[in-house]
C-alpha cells in the first residue's frame, strides 16, 4: 500500500505539464545566470532566493489539501502512517530531477563545493514546508509556506549584507543559523570571509534539522485530529 500511495502522489506532481514547464524555466534562469554574468554570485542569488523557493512550492502544492481531502486519503489508504510517509517519500523523489540538473550545472561551472549546500538547502525547505502542511489547507498554509520559503533566506541575506557593510564577520550560533537559512549563499559569503563558520558543520546542522522536520511531520501527522469541515 505504501508503494502504491507513494506512486499516486508522485504521479500527481510529475504527470503535470505545468511542473515540467516551470522546471524548464527555473533551469533556464540558472543557465542564464551562469552564462551571462562573471563569477558565481548571480547563479548563487538566483538559485537561493528564487529557484529553490519556487521549486519547493511547486512540488509541495499538491499537499496543501483541506482536511476533508486528507480524511478521504486516510480512508482510501486505510493507514494513518501510510499517508504522511507516502507524501514525504513522493516529495523527496520529486526533488531528484531538480537536484540532478542543478548540481550538474554547478559542477559544469567548476563549483563542485556547491553540491552539498544545494542539497542541504533543498532538503531543509522541502521538509519545513512538508511540516507546515500538517496545519491543514487553505490560505494559511500558502502564506506560511511562502513566508518560510522566501523570507527566511532573504533575512539571512539582509543580516550578512548589514554586517559586511560594517566590516564585521558573522560567526558562532548566529553564523550557523544564517547558514542554515541559506546554505548556497552562505558558502559564497564564507569564501569572501564574511561568514566565519565551518561549512562542513553547517551542512551537518542543516541536514540534522531537515531530518528533525521530517520526523516531526510524521509524529504530528500521527497524533493530529482530523476534523473534516463542512
Amino acid at each position: 500500500m505504501l508503494k502504491y500511495s507513494t506512486e499516486t502522489y508522485l504521479k500527481e506532481i510529475l504527470a503535470n505539464s505545468t511542473y515540467w514547464l516551470v522546471l524548464a524555466l527555473l533551469l533556464g534562469a540558472e543557465y542564464f545566470a551562469v552564462t551571462q554574468y562573471k563569477g558565481n554570485l548571480a547563479f548563487v542569488e538566483v538559485l537561493q532566493f528564487i529557484v529553490i523557493p519556487v521549486y519547493i512550492f511547486l512540488v509541495a502544492v499538491p499537499f496543501f489539501t483541506e482536511d476533508r481531502v486528507l480524511t478521504f486519503e486516510l480512508v482510501m489508504f486505510r493507514d494513518w502512517l501510510t499517508v504522511p510517509l507516502a507524501r514525504m517519500l513522493s516529495l523527496l523523489a520529486s526533488l531528484l530531477p531538480f537536484l540532478l540538473t542543478t548540481v550538474g550545472i554547478a559542477w559544469g561551472m567548476g563549483e563542485r563545493s556547491f553540491a552539498l549546500p544545494i542539497l542541504a538547502s533543498t532538503l531543509f525547505y522541502a521538509s519545513l514546508v512538508l511540516l507546515i502542511t500538517v496545519f491543514g489547507g487553505g490560505g494559511k498554509v500558502y502564506v506560511l509556506s511562502m513566508g518560510a520559503l522566501f523570507m527566511l533566506p532573504f533575512s539571512s541575506l539582509v543580516l550578512i549584507q548589514n554586517q559586511a557593510s560594517m566590516g564585521n564577520t558573522v560567526g558562532g550560533l548566529i553564523g550557523y543559523l544564517t547558514y542554515v537559512m541559506s546554505p548556497v549563499y552562505g558558502l559564497h559569503v564564507h569564501h569572501s570571509g564574511v561568514l566565519a563558520i565551518s561549512i562542513s558543520a553547517g551542512n551537518d546542522v542543516t541536514f540534522l534539522i531537515s531530518a528533525l522536520w521530517m520526523v516531526s511531520y510524521l509524529l504530528v501527522s500521527q497524533v493530529r485530529n482530523v476534523r473534516p469541515s463542512g
